[in-house]
């Protein structure tokens, strides 16, 4: 028989519930999604079964300044990735691509990997890879079905030669951009690199993804800044130059 391998001392960081048993919280509001989750981890026995994955459970807590200067520089005893900022009453959008007042933001003190860098040894690309919804007449779009970008014939008709990679229904492509206008709202693709299979992307990029990778790429953080989600934290009590409050 097949030997299953250990468990060991791994454990699954849990900050937010979408369904639980048969319990479907999507729609339900951040508020009580949070709750439902310290209620349910409140009776999870201390020493679980032993083939069992620990579960760590990662509370919320109101964003005010101490909040986020303690979440932000103190080291939590795990390996952090980014800051989830939730709207108390909202809720998940689960077939839209983007879910409104839901933020995960990051930079290189949380994260290790800010800038995407498909060859981690070979460190950041020269170009900005995004993936774009494919439209008729070679338009492109996001997430949010915002157009920010146009293929010309040629480029259509090479993609066309690799239409069987095509997804069904929603058609990805993957771009290689040289430029971000934040005032347009436009893309220049440099190289349309081919379409991605749908067993490994749903959605295109969001805007939002787009221009915060743009930003970091660029070294232009100051209104993404963690220096900047404190002033809006502090509210009109604004920090001064280099001081984190």
């Amino acid at each position: 028989s097949h030997r299953r391998r250990p468990v060991g001392d791994r454990k699954y960081a849990v900050c937010d519930v979408l369904v639980w048993g048969d319990n479907d919280l999507a729609g339900a509001d951040a508020e009580c999604r949070m709750f439902w989750l310290e209620s349910r981890f409140s009776e999870i026995p201390d020493r679980p079964s032993r083939r069992a994955r620990l579960l760590q459970l990662v509370p919320a807590v109101l964003a005010t300044p101490e909040a986020l200067s303690q979440a932000y520089h103190l080291d939590p005893g795990y390996p952090k990735d980014s800051l989830l900022f939730l709207h108390r009453e909202g809720h998940y959008h689960v077939s839209d691509p983007v879910t409104p007042l839901a933020l995960n933001w990051r930079d290189s003190q949380v994260s290790r990997w800010v800038i995407d860098m498909p060859d981690k040894e070979a460190g950041i690309p020269q170009r900005q890879a995004v993936v774009l919804e494919l439209r008729g007449g070679g338009r492109l779009r996001t997430a949010e079905r915002a157009i920010v970008a146009q293929l010309s014939e040629q480029e259509l008709q090479t993609l066309q030669k690799d239409s069987q990679s095509a997804n069904k229904g929603r058609t990805l492509v993957r771009c290689e951009v040289d430029a971000v206008d934040l005032a347009t709202r436009r893309v220049s693709v440099a190289q349309v690199s081919g379409f991605v299979p749908s067993r490994t992307r749903v959605w295109a990029d969001s805007w939002g993804r787009i221009v915060f990778q743009h930003l970091h790429r660029q070294k232009k953080t100051e209104a993404i800044s963690f220096q900047a989600v404190m002033r809006a934290a502090i509210g009109n009590a604004v920090p001064s130059r280099g001081e984190v409050k």
